[in-house]
């Protein structure tokens, strides 16, 4: 495609449209779908690759703005769709009229610094929620269990906004191997619960150290409960009986990096590491 030149107008029954539904449901796993113009720009200027685009009209203009988007544009993987369409096929409500297909990394997250455990979280929007608390507190990634949302769904993604392509995130990865792992490398294990746990102040962290995050609804499972070397715990107000998965994420990383800097326990040689 010449510099400048639209991009192929694409009907609803088209072949390219119709995977494009394949891919925002994760049937290619290789693959998957942001929505959203900024979020869009921001991952592309962030160096994540763009696979193709797919936009409304209006939005040419605002791509072509975006370097990284605009050589999407002109090597020919972009292409329009009309208003109705996009509706129809954007995994949020309102859509910015902007799709763009993305490339799943596949790290292999090993033990080292802090990384999280998320062990069968339901909702994409907690798993995206816990992935942006990691990156914005310096975890070292984000390993999800098997039967845990997917962290790569559109939804995931958008509650993450975006990180958990550029974060070091790992799914369907069985505890145990894991967990002895970090205790192979010196590290442990710890698990959050309710209550009964150490209280968030009184525990001394140290690295690596894998940080468990239970089901919405039921907690950790008892194999990973039992798997862990200690429970820590919120203490909240008594009107409260409970936080928020992605908000206990927050608080216990954002604790962490209140003792030691970020990225958490980092730049502990002039002040003794916590043990």
């Amino acid at each position: 495609m010449k510099d400048g030149a639209t991009p192929q107008i694409l009907g609803r029954h088209n072949q390219r449209v119709a995977r494009l539904r394949r891919q925002i449901q994760r049937e290619e796993p290789d693959v998957t779908v942001v929505d959203g113009l900024k979020l869009v720009a921001d991952l592309a200027g962030a160096g994540v690759p763009i696979v193709e685009l797919f936009a409304v009209g209006e939005r040419l203009e605002a791509l072509r703005a975006v370097p990284a988007l605009a050589r999407v544009l002109d090597a020919g993987r972009a292409y329009l769709l009309d208003p109705g369409t996009m509706t129809h096929l954007a995994p949020t409500r309102q859509t910015q009229g902007v799709l763009a297909v993305v490339a799943v990394p596949a790290p292999r997250i090993r033990p080292g610094g802090i990384v999280l455990y998320l062990d069968r979280l339901q909702d994409p929007g907690n798993v995206g929620g816990v992935i942006r608390c990691a990156a914005a507190f310096g975890a070292a990634g984000v390993v999800c269990s098997p039967g845990c949302a997917d962290p790569f769904s559109p939804r995931a993604l958008r509650a993450s906004a975006g990180q958990a392509l550029m974060l070091p995130v790992q799914a369907e990865v069985a505890f145990a191997p894991l967990a002895g792992g970090f205790r192979g490398a010196g590290g442990e294990v710890v698990g959050t619960v309710e209550a009964g746990g150490t209280p968030l102040r009184a525990w001394h962290a140290h690295t690596p150290l894998l940080l468990v995050l239970g089901n919405e609804g039921q907690g950790l499972s008892a194999e990973v409960s039992a798997g862990c070397d200690r429970h820590v715990t919120v203490p909240l107000d008594g009107a409260v009986d409970s936080l928020n998965v992605a908000v206990t994420a927050g608080v216990v990383l954002a604790s962490l990096a209140g003792v030691a800097g970020t990225p958490i326990l980092e730049g502990q040689g002039k002040r003794g590491r916590p043990r």
